[in-house]
This record gives C-alpha cells, structure tokens and sequence, in this order.
C-alpha cells in the first residue's frame, strides 16, 4: 500500500504538466454562446498546420491546437491511405492523387482561416480532446461551418465519429462524391 503512494503522487504530477493549453471547461478563455452546451470562443488562427488542423490564440493568450470535427483532408506531411478516400485507388497514383489534394485543402483553409478570427465550438457528443491532445472543434467563418465547408468543396471525407453533425456531413460528402468534386474527381482527371 506505502509504494502506491509516491505511484499515484508522480501520476498526478505528471498529469498536471501534460502541456496542454486553451480552453477545457465552458468560459474558461472568454467563452461565448453558440454549441449546444455553450462551448465556444472567438480565436485567431496564428498557423494553418494543414488542411484540417490549425494552431490558436484565445482571448486571453492562451494558445492552442485544434483538430476540426468530422472531417479528414489528405496527409501532407505523411502517408495517405487511398482505400480510406472512397473511389480512390489503392496505388501509388492514387496516393499521389491524394497528396495533392492534401495541398490544396491546406492551401484552402490557409486562404480562409490565417490571421482571421473565428469562433471555434465544441461538440456536446464529441471528446473535447483527441489522441494527440488536439482541442477538437467545429470552425465558423463569417458565420459560416468551415468543416463542412470541406466536404462540400471535396477537400475532405466525412469520418464516423460521435457528432451531433452526422448527418448534415454526410450529406455533404455523398453529394461531393456523386458530383467527382475535388479529391472525388479522380476517374474524371
């Protein structure tokens, strides 16, 4: 029983020094009104890392990463596995098709997202955190669902998780997938 003690001390050290930064509960970096359980902040997107995942600054100068809910874009610093992009082929092509995408859906969100503020919510289904430590949240731009924005221009594929979004997303996605826009455009090219 004594050697749990120190154990259970270094774990909860430990713990505490884990690093991560930003907003964990409503109203902690000057939260605002608008996700279902009122979780959500006005940021300024400092860097836009890739297609689906940007760097913030809160209100208070917190800062923090973000990884956008219910949407994948393309690798662009590792491996992309076309058998996950319906339509894609499993090939070395296919790959590069993918890569490709992953440039111009970074470049997009870039265009859109850098520098600007937007208002970043959470998801009342959806963890708040993901396996890296992300903060994960829907993206609002002028008022309008950047996530979604993703899957309806073909710069993303819907990925299956709790979300109270579900099935706006996937919709987006089929009608993307039906019309070969973007990265679902590949037997058109």
């Amino acid at each position: 029983m004594k050697a749990t003690v120190p154990l259970v001390c270094l774990l909860v050290v430990l713990a505490g020094c884990s690093g991560l930064t930003g907003p964990t509960s409503p109203g902690s970096a000057g939260s605002t009104s608008g996700s279902a359980d009122g979780s959500s902040w006005t940021v300024t997107v400092t860097d836009v890392i890739d297609g689906d995942t940007m760097d913030v600054r809160f209100a208070n100068g917190t800062a923090d990463t973000v990884r956008l809910l219910g949407v994948d874009t393309p690798e662009v610093y590792g491996e992309n596995t076309p058998d996950e992009f319906e339509g894609v082929p499993d090939t070395e092509a296919g790959a590069d098709w993918l890569h490709g995408w992953g440039e111009n859906a970074s470049a997009f969100a870039a265009d859109e997202l850098d520098g600007r503020q937007v208002t970043v919510a959470l998801d009342p289904a959806a963890d708040t955190r993901g396996s890296y430590g992300r903060l994960l949240v829907y993206v609002r731009v002028d008022g309008q669902p950047f996530n979604r924005q993703l899957l309806v221009r073909g710069y993303a594929r819907f990925y299956d998780a709790p979300l109270t979004r579900t099935d706006a997303f996937e919709r987006a996605e089929t009608r993307a997938q039906r019309n070969g826009t973007g990265l679902w455009g590949y037997g058109a090219a």
